[in-house]
């Protein structure tokens, strides 16, 4: 054992898989259930969206409402991909973050002191007989 991997947490918003897929993602579920507890014209969202780009691309809320529907798919395959394999846990406090970043070094480093001491203690052969106290010898069975 060469050294001690450990996957330390990360800030959720710090991933792409947060930005470019569980965002999008809320804001087309905020735009649906709008939509469904309403008369179905209810697209906050995509107003929302629309009433700040809209008069730069000439584009209307219910365009902007297909768009999100159109890449919900495409956000859910960009969490997935972030998400697979070995990926690092996600925490929601910076300070945590920080923590546990800290206690992993912490313990990286005491890993490598103590395996410095074992090092020397194998490289010193037999004298770590006699560095023993007499009281931590094992006693002889009679």
């Amino acid at each position: 054992m060469n050294s001690i991997k450990t996957i330390a947490p990360i800030l959720i918003t710090r991933t792409r898989s947060f930005w470019l897929g569980i965002v999008p993602a809320g804001l087309t579920l905020v735009d649906i259930i709008a939509g469904a507890v309403s008369d179905g014209t209810a697209e906050p969202i995509a107003a929302s969206i629309a009433a700040i780009v809209g008069p730069i691309f000439g584009i209307t809320a219910a365009e902007v409402h297909a768009f999100m529907l159109a890449i919900a798919p495409l956000c859910a395959l960009i969490v997935a991909h972030q998400r697979s394999g070995l990926a690092r846990p996600y925490t929601t406090s910076p300070s945590k973050e920080r923590d546990l970043v800290r206690t992993i070094e912490d313990g990286k480093s005491a890993f490598e002191a103590g395996k410095a001491f074992g090092e020397r203690l194998q490289q010193s052969g037999s004298r770590t007989q006699a560095l023993i106290p007499e009281s931590a010898k094992p006693k002889p069975k009679n």
